[in-house]
């Protein structure tokens, strides 16, 4: 059962990084926020990429590449949804990663969850798309047109990429550990290699826009580099222990408990921003807390 608490350290930690980086958002284009997430451990990915190489497998490297492909095209959804005029209902589309994974995994990667799990992860993600926002009391017909909207592909889409990463990764994982990599080590060396592909693609992007020095020198001026730093700090741990949880447990039954993520969310927005909480948040806290602890308890 450690996936579980390496699961609520990496939404605890993520829930810091969407602040930082929501931070920079202000301040910087969509691309460039997402580079700050790797740029940082670049030298790093190198050295251990370098150190590797010899021992890993063409299938680790494939699975890699993968994954961090689908990373970077999820976290660019994600902020272009958290950039639209719609924002919650974007939000509701992409909680139902944990549906897509679910259906995603029968089919191509083999990973059935049981009768028990499933109305659990039901449960959780009703409360889900409640604190997300989503309003439901202008009827159905305002209802369906609201859906009509680039937000709701947005949430969709950065559901699906945020999946496929995952099951990507969780095969490179596996790869390591049969060759007798502990866990964490395992997790490490299968993020730092996803970095060291990332990097590579928004560099060719960069060059390609020919703002590569440009956006790099806006990333770590005076205004930005604690913002900078912060991000890629706590994305950099946050991704550990998702890339732990996500070898260890079953990647539908992570995205399940990852969902206390929007529950830290609320919290850090009413005790610290001072926001005041909706009847209909409420409500969801306490079913999303329902489906999580009865995952828990029968898994």
């Amino acid at each position: 059962m450690s996936w579980i608490l390496y699961t609520i350290a990496a939404t605890a930690l993520q829930t810091f990084r969407n602040l930082e980086q929501k931070s920079l958002n202000k301040k910087l284009d969509v691309l460039t926020v997402s580079w700050s997430r790797y740029i940082l451990l670049l030298p790093f990915a190198l050295a251990v990429a370098f150190y590797t190489f010899s021992s890993v497998t063409a299938g680790f490297i494939f699975y890699c590449f993968v994954t961090a492909i689908f990373q970077v095209a999820g976290n660019i959804f994600l902020l272009k949804t958290f950039q639209s005029k719609n924002f919650s209902i974007g939000i509701a589309f992409y909680k139902t990663e944990t549906l897509q994974a679910m259906i995603i995994g029968l089919i191509f990667f083999g990973e059935s969850v049981s009768l028990a799990g499933f109305i659990a992860i039901m449960v959780a993600m009703s409360g889900v798309i409640l604190m997300s926002g989503l309003a439901f009391d202008g009827g159905v017909k305002k209802f369906t047109k609201s859906l009509k909207n680039k937000s709701t592909l947005y949430g969709i889409l950065t559901g699906f990429c945020f999946s496929i990463s995952a099951f990507n990764l969780k095969e490179a994982y596996e790869i390591l550990v049969s060759l007798e990599y502990s866990n964490i080590k395992a997790a490490t060396t299968v993020l730092l290699w996803v970095i060291c592909f990332q990097n590579i693609l928004f560099t060719a992007v960069k060059l390609y826009q020919k703002r590569f020095v440009q956006d790099l020198k806006s990333l770590v001026c005076l205004e930005n580099k604690y913002t900078f730093f912060k991000t890629s700090i706590f994305s950099f741990l946050g991704s550990i222990c998702w890339f732990v949880a996500y070898g260890v447990g079953k990647v539908v039954y992570v995205k399940a408990v990852g969902q206390t993520e929007l529950i830290f969310a609320l919290v850090v927005s009413h005790f610290i921003l001072k926001e005041t909480l909706k009847k209909s948040e409420i409500i969801g806290i306490v079913l999303t807390s329902a489906g999580i602890l009865a995952l828990i308890l029968f898994h």
